[in-house]
């Protein structure tokens, strides 16, 4: 898992460090926290990516919060589906193994 600094997101994201502070306070961003030090993953970065993109087409922090949480849920909901899909298909692919012994 790719680690980021808070001075790294700053650089990368071109963003000012009030930006990221204000989505921490409204927990929509939570850095992980190891002994003394603050980290953030992937899946913030690719957060606060979206968070920025929003707030430059004008969308108040309120909004950011609606949007990321519902993008959130529906990648919920898309991984359980496959994972829901792929059971299935195991299950398929079993029992027409099963009917092909049988048959012989």
């Amino acid at each position: 898992m790719k680690r980021y600094a808070f001075s790294s997101l700053l650089e990368i994201l071109e963003v000012s460090p009030s930006f990221i502070k204000r989505l921490e306070k409204a927990e929509i961003i939570i850095p992980v926290v190891e002994g003394n030090k603050t980290f953030y993953t992937e899946h913030h970065m690719r957060k606060l990516l979206l968070a920025k993109e929003l707030k430059e087409m004008g969308i108040n922090l309120a909004g950011i919060e609606v949007i990321l949480d519902v993008s959130e849920r529906m990648l919920t909901m898309r991984k359980e589906a496959g994972e829901t899909l792929y059971r299935l298909l195991k299950l398929i692919h079993e029992n027409t193994i099963k009917e092909n012994k049988r048959r012989r």
